[in-house]
């Protein structure tokens, strides 16, 4: 039986910060190369070599690899979300990933793609284990979050059914504009869930679960939701500070702009 089949959307609008461009004297960090390649071309290529993808759209002022489709950079994160969906049926999947993930394999690509397609949900997340991420990935600064099950740090994939994004269009906005402050998110997640955050922080991670976050989302997003726990840490990994950089170059990693 033929693998499932989904479309891809790799986001490669993120401009890298003035120090990175110092260091490197590239603009997009898609187009760092890691081992003599581009970030950008290392996603494409875990992406299609899983056999889960049927087509991949690159969007960002970047030419794409070779029988990608292109669409141009907003300038804004969210808008670049959603003209990637426009023409997209509702109910067909969009796999999501970002293009400064330059250790994505094709492994860990068809592995979080079939199991979220099984679990039927609407939305599905990779979280990681923080200790394995550690492990494999040694010293490469992560934000993980303490919970009841584990610390946990996301991945930078997302498999969700294109209406779910035409629906919440507004709430994403809102959310991507808040992602900064703390009253800003708590407008928006609600005081029952920041509590129980605040709490895990401060006291015990036992306050806030996977379910509890599950729950919430579920109820912004009017859609079934799914965390996808996995094993494979370079879903974890990006590329994005300078800081970044060194930590690969400091284990014997090729990195640069050519």
């Amino acid at each position: 039986m033929d693998s499932p089949r989904v479309t891809a959307v790799v986001l490669a609008g993120g401009k890298s910060k003035p120090d990175l461009i110092a260091a490197t004297g590239v603009s997009n960090r898609a187009l760092l190369q890691i081992e003599g390649e581009t970030m950008l071309a290392r996603v494409v290529r875990a992406l299609r070599d899983s056999h889960c993808v049927q087509e991949v759209t690159v969007v960002g002022d970047v030419t794409p690899p070779a029988g990608c489709h292109s669409l141009p950079d907003s300038g804004d994160f969210v808008e670049n979300v959603l003209q990637a969906t426009s023409l997209a049926p509702d109910e067909s999947f969009i796999l999501y990933a970002t293009a400064d993930t330059p250790f994505l394999t094709p492994e860990a690509v068809a592995d979080f793609v079939r199991r979220s397609l099984r679990s039927g949900a609407d939305m599905c997340y990779p979280i990681i284990p923080l200790d394995l991420c550690e492990q494999r990935f040694p010293h490469m600064p992560r934000t993980a979050l303490r919970l009841r099950e584990g610390t946990f740090t996301g991945g930078n994939l997302l498999l969700v059914r294109a209406g779910v994004v035409h629906r919440q269009a507004e709430l994403l906005r809102r959310a991507f504009a808040a992602r900064k402050s703390v009253w800003g998110m708590a407008k928006i997640l609600g005081p029952a869930i920041i509590g129980r955050v605040v709490l895990a922080k401060l006291l015990s991670p036992r306050w806030l679960s996977v379910l509890h976050i599950k729950r919430r989302v579920e109820q912004l997003m009017s859609a079934s939701a799914q965390e996808i726990p996995t094993d494979y840490a370079e879903i974890g990994v990006d590329i994005d500070k300078l800081e970044h950089l060194q930590v690969l170059a400091e284990a014997g990693y090729r990195v640069g702009s050519r």
